[in-house]
């Protein structure tokens, strides 16, 4: 591809959410997030930057970045997302169809954080129609877990530790092995420990996901055979490198996940696009209003499904002059962005 000069604008927007969010690595009540703007020869795409706190660069650092013409991790991600958008919208490509969609509505599920509202938080998603939860947990915090099981038996359910469990507390995990756990994401910070071969021991199908930060991460702990399968994320990972990764996954035999970083519905999309995969394993597909107080794009929820945007790249409707309007920074990305095709 030739060298193309682009507009590209990074907006800053502050997303309050709707009850905090606790997770092993603290508490959420706010999300901020860059909104990445490319337009080439007339056709905007769209991604965007949330670096999810404590475990990614912190955002100030993506503002930093945009302001003296550097790159973040996030930051990079969301690029490669908009230019991939742009692309195909200027092409009239669906980015769906790139891993071969199966379907246009996906079975939504919900993220529940650890605390004393956990219970009532799966009862309002399973009254709205949602059959699959995943549950944050960390040492010492998992009785919320069992009370979840408890009142939904039936319910499909994986837990997410964020690579809190250590040597000295990994042994905690047995309480919940008779729960019927679909998976377990990220137990410890560095999954090349004996603890983790045990942990399989115990029946968890054990699920690489902080550690998957490139595709040379991801290929490793494919080749890991005490690792039962990665998660994609595309806010992390940008574009090309999930699909890329899912593919990997596919040759490799291995299960792959797909999940968000709490964003908005910009960037959530490119989730529920690979969660469309036939091969995507039990997806993180919640609606982003079921978290944040006010989201920029319309909701795609019903009756426990998100729909797929139809139309060309993500097929996603964006007002621009609303994320303008929300915008608390503007910030122009300078240079050239050369993407390999889309």
């Amino acid at each position: 591809m030739k060298h193309s000069k682009v507009d590209a604008t990074l907006y800053q927007l502050e997303l309050p959410l709707r009850t905090p969010f606790v997770t092993a690595t603290g508490e959420v009540t706010r999300r901020m997030v860059g909104i990445v703007a490319i337009t080439q020869e007339g056709v905007t795409g769209w991604g965007e930057a949330a670096p999810f706190p404590g475990q990614d660069e912190p955002f100030e650092a993506v503002m930093m970045a945009a302001r003296n013409g550097g790159m973040t991790p996030c930051l990079a991600a969301a690029v490669d997302e908009a230019v991939c958008d742009s692309i195909a919208r200027s092409r009239g490509e669906r980015l769906v169809d790139e891993l071969g969609a199966s379907t246009q509505r996906v079975p939504a599920s919900v993220v529940v954080g650890i605390g004393d509202d956990a219970v009532d938080q799966v009862a309002d998603a399973v009254a709205s129609g949602i059959g699959r939860v995943k549950i944050k947990i960390a040492p010492g915090r998992l009785d919320h877990v069992r009370r979840i099981r408890a009142r939904f038996p039936e319910l499909t359910i994986g837990v997410d530790a964020n690579g809190s469990f250590d040597a000295s507390s990994w042994m905690e995990l047995a309480a919940l092995q008779d729960l019927e756990m679909s998976y377990l994401e990220q137990p410890f910070a560095h999954l090349n420990r004996r603890e983790v071969g045990s942990l399989r021991g115990m029946g968890y199908a054990v699920f690489a996901d902080e550690s998957v930060r490139s595709v040379g991460d991801g290929v490793a702990l494919l080749n890991d055979s005490d690792v039962d399968g990665i998660v994609i994320k595309p806010g992390r990972l940008g574009w090309q490198a999930s699909i890329a990764l899912a593919q990997l996954a596919r040759e490799a035999g291995k299960r792959w996940r797909v999940s968000g970083l709490l964003e908005s519905g910009i960037g959530r999309v490119y989730t529920d696009l690979l969660a469309a995969a036939h091969d995507a394993y039990l997806p993180d597909v919640a609606p982003a209003d079921w978290f944040l107080a006010s989201d920029i794009v319309t909701s795609r929820y019903e009756q426990g499904f998100v729909t797929i945007p139809d139309g060309a790249g993500t097929g996603l409707v964006v007002d621009r002059e609303e994320v303008e309007a929300r915008a608390l920074e503007s910030v122009q990305i300078s240079g050239s962005v050369v993407p390999a095709p889309c």
